[in-house]
């Protein structure tokens, strides 16, 4: 689709026709020729920049890489912007309403003809989301201010604003004990302790890199961590919405459900522990967080999630989750019935509201 550059008058453009409609309208009632050059002499900008007004604009390319962000988080983002020719543009705004919403736009360097000019934009994602293309809005004054000219630029880039984090107490993601973990001798701390250094493995997460003594043996060393950390943690993530209830009702607990799984989520990879995140909707979806590729798969399916009709569980739906010793239930949608959690053997922590 070839965008199009739409022209309209800005205030001062506006005054300025007013005043040249005054002149022309007195020059034709009363024939006095002081009134037609006063006429002519104020349309005359107005014809200038009408003219002159940059109709390439919209032929101006943008481009940007995939951009995952928590929401409310400020980024920076990197555009190379490709001007074509044969004028340069000047003066050019640029505003992206998703990430720009409390901003204004932002004033472009000249951007030279039939080249690229590499610019740095601060923005934040406050809405949680998936997108694949964004939408760039330009507009120029140049160059006398009295029209402005306005199209809209379509890229092709992912933008995946995933929930928000958000403060939980400690008792809850405190770690518990589990079998199946530790070596003979692990400690009696809270989380996982520091064990030893060995390098690199390319399947090892790289958040466990050990920065200075990497730095200094000129390779990558890798930290090792032995603890009471679980294995695996189930994490459950009910978005369902009570019998009868609308889906377009308790967004505000809905959001804070999607917030709380992110943040155990993240929490519990930073702890080394493996999650075995369910989502209960219309259909029942898994994920095997391992490493961080996994770990985007969740947060991208966290950011997309959107609240489902009720239904109830079938036999085995629970299985996966409820073998593991350490289970969340975080109920997002509202729907809150201990009876499909009575599952014997299986006593999962449960997260609603602000706990």
């Amino acid at each position: 689709m070839t965008n199009r550059v739409r022209l309209e008058l800005s205030l001062r453009g506006r005054v300025l026709a007013w005043l040249a409609a005054l002149a022309a309208a007195a020059a034709w009632f009363a024939g006095d020729a002081d009134a037609r050059l006063a006429a002519a002499l104020l349309a005359a900008p107005l014809l200038v920049d009408f003219v002159a007004k940059p109709r390439h604009l919209a032929h101006l390319r943008l481009r940007v890489g995939p951009r995952r962000t928590p929401a409310g988080v400020a980024f920076v983002e990197m555009l190379l912007v490709q001007a074509p020719g044969p004028r340069a543009l000047r003066e050019v705004l640029l505003h992206e309403p998703r990430t720009m919403r409390a901003q204004s736009a932002v004033l472009l360097p000249d951007l030279v003809a039939a080249g690229t000019t590499r610019v740095a934009v601060r923005q934040r994602s406050l809405q949680r989301g998936v997108q694949a293309e964004r939408v760039f809005l330009l507009a120029t004054h140049w160059p006398l201010g009295l029209f402005l000219a306005r199209t809209s630029v379509q890229v092709a880039a992912e933008l995946v604003t995933e929930p928000a984090r958000i403060p939980l107490r400690t008792p809850t993601l405190a770690p518990q004990t589990d079998a199946d973990v530790a070596p003979r001798d692990r400690t009696e701390l809270a989380g996982p302790e520091f064990h030893s250094l060995r390098e690199h493995r390319p399947d090892d997460d790289a958040r466990g890199v050990h920065a200075r003594r990497s730095a200094a043996l000129g390779v990558l060393v890798q930290r090792i961590a032995h603890g009471r950390t679980p294995r695996t943690v189930g994490l459950v993530v009910d978005l369902r919405r009570p019998p009868g209830s609308a889906l377009d009702r308790g967004t505000r607990a809905f959001e804070w459900g999607m917030s709380a799984a992110a943040t155990l989520l993240q929490r519990l990879q930073h702890q080394g522990a493996v999650a075995q995140l369910l989502l209960l909707g219309d259909t029942t979806t898994g994920v095997l967080v391992q490493g961080p590729a996994r770990e985007n798969e969740a947060m991208t399916r966290l950011a997309a999630a959107t609240p489902a009709a009720f239904r109830p569980l079938v036999a085995g739906e629970l299985a996966s989750a409820s073998s593991l010793t350490v289970c969340y239930w975080i109920v997002a949608g509202s729907h809150d019935d201990a009876a499909e959690r009575a599952v014997p053997g299986f006593a999962p922590i449960v997260l609603r509201g602000d706990a």
